[in-house]
């Protein structure tokens, strides 16, 4: 994708190394000249600005693809978040009372009924794993949408225009700027 980027980035240096044999008294219209013959010399590369738009356009296939596949990931795994959550709200309480030694006709005999503090440990270790689990998952949310955000918003200025400045070709503002 980045073919005609550095194709632009190349030249600029062999442009400017001409610009400066010309010396600090060089005209605009000498520099322009200059400009405009680099850019109709044959490079080794034919057609490169169409090839820079086919690439462009398979490039964004692609990213459409890895957009809808991030969100695919972020939406689904919203799923074992719910799951997970309603579970750890549900089980609170691990501790209760229990009767040990209970016989079956206990109604006779109420002063053996012994009641004791029990606690299930697998039900603390299990709302543990749930809120390990809920932690990593939005976690790995986060770093999908961090990614996303730097791959669609950040990185989105890096346009074939903004390199021309180096050289003096007419950027993209100046372009919609120019009659």
């Amino acid at each position: 994708d980045n073919c005609y980027h550095r194709a632009a980035e190349g030249r600029a240096p062999k442009i400017e190394k001409q610009i400066q044999s010309k010396g600090p008294g060089i005209t605009e219209r000498e520099r322009r000249e200059i400009i405009e013959n680099a850019e109709k010399e044959k490079s080794p590369e034919q057609n490169l600005f169409e090839k820079y738009l086919e690439r462009r356009g398979q490039s964004n296939f692609l990213a459409k693809i890895y957009l809808a596949r991030h969100l695919a990931i972020i939406c689904l795994s919203s799923i074992p978040i719910s799951y997970l959550s309603a579970y750890y709200a549900r089980q609170r309480q691990n501790e209760f009372t229990c009767a040990l030694g209970e016989y079956p006709d206990m109604s006779s005999y109420p002063e053996l009924k012994i009641r004791v503090n029990c606690k299930l440990p697998a039900v603390q270790l299990q709302r543990i794993m749930a809120a390990v689990d809920i932690a990593l998952l939005c976690t790995m949310n986060f770093i999908i949408l961090l990614n996303l955000l730097h791959l669609f918003v950040v990185r989105k200025s890096n346009f074939v225009f903004d390199k021309l400045h180096k050289v003096g070709i007419k950027t993209r503002r100046r372009w919609q700027k120019s009659p």
